[in-house]
Order: C-alpha cells, then sequence, then structure tokens
C-alpha cells in the first residue's frame, strides 16, 4: 500500500477496518462544527443522530456499501493518520448512478485544521475523479470554513441550491466545473 508521506500525518487508502475508525471521527466532527442554536441544530440532536450512525444495522450497511462501491469503482476513500496511527481525517468520493462525480465527505479533526491534511485528502478526490466532468459537494450553509476552503479548490456555490440535510441542517450545493484543456 502507497502512503503519501508528511513529517505529521500519512495519507492512504481506506481499509475496510478502518471504517469504523474513520466514522468516529467524522461524527466528532459533526459535534465539532455543527452544532448551531439559532439554525436549530442542538448538540443533543447531533448526539442522538451520531447513535444512529453507531447501531449494527447502520455499520453493516456502511461496511456493505463500502465493500461494492470499491468493487465496482463508483466509491473510493482515503484516510489521513498521525504519527500514533489515529485516524485525524477522510475523505469519501463517489460516483451515482447517474455518472454525477461527489465528493461525498471530507472531514479533518479540528485539531488538525490548517495543517495540510483537507488539502491532501481533497487531492486524492480530485485526481480520482474524470477531469472532464463537474465535481459537486453538498456543504452546510453556515460552515463558513468549510465553504472557503472548498472555494480555494475551484468550487463555487449554486444559487438555489439551498436544502436540509436530513430535514434539520441546512446546506447548499458547490460545483467545481471540469477543466476545459483536458
Amino acid at each position: 500500500m502507497q502512503k503519501d508521506q508528511s513529517p505529521e500525518f500519512t495519507i492512504e487508502v481506506m481499509r475496510l477496518e478502518d471504517v469504523e475508525a474513520a466514522t468516529d471521527m467524522r461524527l466528532q466532527s459533526w459535534l465539532d462544527t455543527y452544532v448551531n442554536d439559532d439554525m436549530g441544530v442542538s448538540r443533543e440532536w447531533i448526539k442522538s443522530r451520531n447513535a444512529e450512525q453507531r447501531s449494527p444495522e447502520t455499520q453493516a450497511s456502511r461496511r456493505e456499501r463500502f465493500s461494492k462501491g470499491v468493487a465496482d469503482g463508483t466509491f473510493a476513500a482515503w484516510i489521513a493518520r498521525d504519527r500514533d496511527m489515529v485516524i485525524i481525517g477522510s475523505a469519501t468520493p463517489f460516483v451515482d448512478d447517474e455518472g454525477v462525480q461527489h465528493v461525498g465527505s471530507l472531514y479533518v479533526d479540528k485539531r488538525w485544521h490548517s495543517s495540510g491534511v483537507g488539502a491532501a485528502l481533497m487531492q486524492k478526490v480530485i485526481d480520482w475523479f474524470d477531469p472532464t466532468k463537474p465535481i459537486e459537494l453538498g456543504v452546510v450553509s453556515y460552515n463558513k470554513r468549510a465553504k472557503a476552503f472548498y472555494r480555494k479548490w475551484g468550487f463555487e456555490e449554486v444559487r438555489g441550491s439551498e436544502a436540509l440535510f436530513a430535514d434539520k441542517i441546512p446546506e447548499i450545493k458547490m460545483i467545481r466545473k471540469p477543466k476545459e484543456d483536458v
């Protein structure tokens, strides 16, 4: 397995046995990032949703989707690990049934923000996709840090794309246009 090296972290392909530890990091990121009482997104609601994400049924479904998607080439996943081999970031791009490319998810432990982990994961995502097609993602509308990060990677907000994720969290769509010279 090839690993991209940094003095502080490594990026590697996610394996099935990494899925739940990566999920735990992602769910902690939800608590660190998405609580917003003004928008009605309480810590208790996120904790409840996180508990559902940790149910045996949801874990089994997640492992099945992971294995199927990796096998059929419609899904990829990378993790970032610190020196102690703890998962500190993950990215899970996919291509949907209509051929649309989606970032899927990209999360970094808050202690590693601005360290290059997110950029290293995003580069993996960009490199995995067909550069002649657009890339879409959904981002929480009040997550200014994430929106600024995605803008640096060429994503633009789609006006009128506001929606509710899980009937609760306001999000917008962002798209990265395809490269014209490829």
